[in-house]
């Protein structure tokens, strides 16, 4: 569907649960943060909303996510049903934790790529980071991908004073694992909004330290990419500048929250429910209507900030 500004919003984000295993300091206060809500939608409802959104919205792209999208109690059936939908692009943001032991029967429902959150490879950083969790974990869910042959993208979430010093370590493993690592610049979300202390590691400090290792040269990306892309010997790497460079002006994604609200842009975060639509005969032109709302809240400048949690809405 084709929005006021001329885009294409074809990729839909859905956030399955609000649940998380992890309480990552740059998402939530604590672990209780994160509750299952009372009204999310079960897999067959779920898949419902994705059908007419395929079928009189135009999505091509779904990536599921969360909270954490393994914790989702009906994943394998939800991954399998977009794919026998038609669907041909099915990817998924996990931290990863329980990865490993879910790979093979993720890959068999029809999942193509997977993007892991990886914010240190330091065991006790990456658990002051997360709150929750264990570094080896996520580390054999990548093994796990690769082995599966999934697509993989490792997210690092920049934070000053906490894991810059990491940068050129991460994308090392990266050259040696064969995994794209993509750098995120803190957002004003959540608990980062309006915060004074704002640790922000801008794109110009992430590539003057790779920079002290690396040649550097810009490579294509796709043009409503998140990420701005660059070659180094060996591999990869993108950066995610949602400060230094915002990519709203070419945003084409639409979310879809765990209970069944549509969410139009990250900086106009008015959601509009879609829920009631699953007892409708015929959906296509309120469904039709509403995303247009939906995502004529879009804007095509620069992100400004929201109080809500990413969780909430689909990372």
């Amino acid at each position: 569907m084709i929005d006021l500004h001329g885009r294409n919003i074809n990729k839909l984000r859905i956030s399955l649960t609000e649940v998380c295993n992890m309480a990552c300091t740059y998402c939530v206060t604590s672990l209780s943060d994160h509750r299952r809500i009372p009204d999310e939608l079960s897999a067959d409802h779920m898949l419902r909303l994705v059908r007419m959104l395929k079928e009189h919205a135009g999505i091509e792209k779904v990536r599921l996510t969360g909270g954490e999208p393994l914790l989702y109690p009906n994943l394998i059936q939800v991954i399998s049903g977009i794919r026998e939908m038609g669907i041909g692009n099915i990817g998924m943001t996990t931290n990863g934790q329980l990865l490993a032991k879910k790979t093979k029967a993720l890959v068999e429902a029809g999942l193509q790529h997977v993007n892991l959150s990886l914010d240190s490879l330091e065991p006790e950083k990456f658990k002051r980071l997360g709150r929750v969790g264990k570094l080896h974990k996520t580390l054999e869910g990548i093994e796990e991908c690769m082995k599966f042959g999934l697509r993989v993208k490792v997210n690092m979430v920049v934070v000053k004073g906490e894991n810059e010093d990491e940068i050129v370590k991460m994308l090392e493993y990266g050259v040696r694992q064969g995994v794209e690592i993509r750098y995120l610049e803190l957002m004003a979300m959540g608990p980062l909004y309006k915060k004074d202390d704002f640790k922000l590691v801008t794109m110009h400090e992430i590539l003057e330290r790779i920079s002290t290792r690396y040649t550097v040269q810009p490579v294509s990306a796709e043009v409503d990419s998140t990420s701005l892309r660059y070659g180094v010997t060996g591999g990869y790497f993108g950066i995610i500048p949602n400060n230094s460079a915002p990519f709203c002006s070419t945003c084409s994604r639409l979310r879809l929250t765990s209970n069944g609200q549509l969410i139009g842009c990250l900086s106009n975060p008015a959601p509009l429910s879609i829920r009631h639509l699953l007892e409708h005969s015929d959906p296509q032109e309120p469904l039709q209507k509403l995303v247009q709302k939906s995502i004529s809240y879009k804007q095509d400048a620069a992100f400004t900030g929201s109080p809500l949690v990413m969780s909430r809405i689909g990372g």
